[in-house]
């Protein structure tokens, strides 16, 4: 009986540990994660992919956090949009934000197409 109890706390310790570490994986995941100029709309979809590993995990995160992180996360070269949506009075929430920056990501590349730079337009919501 003795063995099988021991097993159990052997057992029982080890995946503990690794459920830790796991954990300590993921938010290292989210909190490392970098974006960078191309593909942008497959960096968002890795970030909720991460997100979502997390709520998994059972380490909850608000809508409004995930959304300013996201943000936060946007590349250099997207400095004026990145500004534009920080300083946006009205709440916004994760699906508003995927929409707007797939909006953003197409009207970039379209500009790219043309040969001409897309200034941030001010004033629209």
């Amino acid at each position: 009986m003795k063995t099988a109890k021991l097993l159990w706390e052997s057992l029982e310790k080890k995946y503990k540990t690794e459920g830790a570490r796991l954990k300590k994986f993921i938010v290292g995941k989210f909190l490392n994660y970098r974006m960078v100029y191309s593909k942008m709309m497959s960096q968002v979809q890795e970030m909720q992919l991460i997100l979502h590993d997390l709520h998994v995990e059972g380490m909850e995160m608000n809508e409004s956090f995930q959304v300013a992180e996201i943000i936060e996360k946007l590349p250099p070269l997207w400095k004026d949009f990145k500004n534009y949506l920080k300083h946006k009075s009205k709440e916004m929430g994760l699906e508003d934000l995927i929409v707007k920056l797939r909006i953003e990501e197409d009207n970039r590349k379209q500009s790219r197409s043309r040969g001409m730079k897309r200034p941030v337009e001010e004033g629209s919501n």
